[in-house]
């Protein structure tokens, strides 16, 4: 009878240090994503934009996830090259939306070294400033999704 448990217990530790150890290597590929705090959703859908990053993938897309929203439910969001023109579609994304690939519709992007950033906007035209938080990968690094 003790030997049974022993087994369970030696289980139940096996299954513990399992789980942990994927919640550990899950975090550290996350946070090589940029976050980002509190960018304003200005009225009327204005278009805010994160700064440039080099991409250090061939990957043809950059990966957004929203963490936090206040004063509206959800919010656009699209991949831009240095000039802010728009190279992807835009996304409508909120908190539990999950993670987003925000995949490239011109070419040329799809190579490292290439600079990218993110735009958002409110997703409705609305008379007040809301406040958007999350983390996009800017594809520096193989493995977040």
């Amino acid at each position: 009878m003790m030997l049974k448990s022993l087994k369970q217990k030696i289980a139940k530790v096996g299954i513990g240090l399992f789980c942990a150890g994927c919640v550990f290597l899950s975090s550290a590929a996350y946070s090589q994503a940029a976050s980002y705090t509190a960018y304003a959703l200005k009225l009327n859908k204005t278009n805010n934009f994160t700064s440039m990053h080099a991409k250090t993938t061939s990957d043809d897309y950059i990966t957004n996830e929203v963490t936090a929203i206040t004063n509206t439910s959800y919010a656009n969001f699209w991949a831009v090259n240095n000039s802010k023109s728009k190279i992807s579609n835009k996304y409508k994304q909120g908190v539990g939306t999950g993670s987003c690939n925000l995949i490239f519709t011109k070419s040329g992007y799809n190579s490292t070294n290439t600079q990218v950033g993110m735009g958002m906007e409110n997703y409705q035209s609305q008379l007040s400033t809301a406040f958007v938080s999350g983390n996009v990968d800017f594809r520096k690094q193989k493995g977040w999704a």
